[in-house]
């Protein structure tokens, strides 16, 4: 049972390191598929769907079409994956049980609920305290139809999160648990989160020349070239890292992932209320993107707002071992 659950973590990186290369692979390929529609479509009529399609092709840049590769690879190597890991049949439990690990949570509305306003309401205060005061945030739309955008956005982010989430935290985690102590869980959790995010093109980021073959390769060079770079580790790398740590911490100890994917939500749609209604202005030259980063959700003040809802969730979570007890 241990060395098949050993085996089991192997299989999680080893599906990470295919979907990277299966993505680099079919970036320029699909870049070059998008712009042949979009330039098709602009010369006659098409349906609506197809119109849109091509509309989207036209205005998105080759990192982009990468994200786009990186999706197509995890969802096509996905199932195969999991009949590896005999996750989809009785095997499973012959084999040493569920990689899931996950129990019923009778809190999981208060869970749910409150991971949301922790983790949303962080990261808004830190913006509006931290920032705006400040003069490093102005307002880029007036706040009108706030109701329908604030919807929209809370919509977006909770089925991405729910996904995230199943993955992440669910089957992954679960995995990693079967295999080894909880803190070495928990922490191999946070790197593979937090790396999974880091290979998503970042703004700023291009290739010379898009339709060659191999630009998707060239595209996880520079990615990786960030690394060389601290400011990128302290202001993107870190906050991602602590996120990561922190969900996994609030799944282990609810054994559940109603409060993960609370907070995930929460965290998902600060950011697209702060994208949407302010941008980051005059923050002082090169430390910026360590201050704020690229987006809202990335920075040292995200990060400090990240730890301190990890501090909350721990005394939120307080009475687990009565309630919910904690897999290991």
């Amino acid at each position: 049972m241990f060395n098949e659950a050993r085996g089991d973590v192997w299989k999680v990186w080893l599906y990470a390191a295919a979907t990277v290369a299966l993505g680099a692979w079919i970036a320029p390929w699909l870049y070059n598929a998008g712009k042949a529609l979009a330039e098709v479509s602009s010369n006659k009529t098409t349906n609506g769907p197809l119109e849109w399609l091509a509309g989207v092709c036209r205005m998105a840049d080759f990192p982009r079409y990468d994200e786009a590769g990186l999706l197509l690879a995890a969802a096509v190597l996905f199932f195969p994956w999991l009949e590896w890991l005999h996750a989809m049949s009785g095997k499973a439990r012959a084999g040493g049980g569920s990689p899931w690990l996950l129990s019923k949570n009778p809190r999981r509305l208060w869970h749910g609920g409150a991971g949301f306003l922790l983790v949303a309401g962080l990261l808004l205060a830190a913006l509006a305290m931290a920032l705006a005061p400040a003069g490093w945030v102005m307002l880029r739309h007036h706040p009108d139809g706030l109701p329908a955008l604030a919807l929209a956005a809370l919509t977006k982010a909770l089925v991405l999160a729910v996904l995230m989430e199943g993955f992440f935290r669910g089957l992954v985690l679960g995995i990693f648990l079967r295999a080894m102590r909880p803190a070495a869980a928990l922490g191999m959790s946070a790197v593979f989160f937090a790396l999974a995010l880091s290979v998503m093109p970042q703004p700023g980021l291009d290739v010379a020349d898009p339709e060659a073959a191999g630009t998707g390769f060239e595209m996880l060079r520079l990615l990786a070239g960030r690394f060389a770079d601290w400011r990128c580790v302290c202001g993107h790398f870190l906050p991602l890292l602590a996120l990561g740590g922190v969900l996994a911490y609030a799944r282990w100890r609810t054994a559940s992932l109603w409060l993960p994917v609370g907070m995930h939500t929460g965290w998902l749609f600060a950011w697209a209320m702060g994208c949407l209604f302010a941008a980051v202005t005059g923050l002082p030259g090169t430390h910026g993107p360590v201050l704020a980063g690229t987006f809202f959700q990335h920075g040292l003040i995200s990060l400090g707002a990240i730890l301190v809802a990890g501090v909350l969730v721990h005394y939120l979570t307080a009475n687990h071992d009565v309630d919910q007890p904690a897999q290991s």
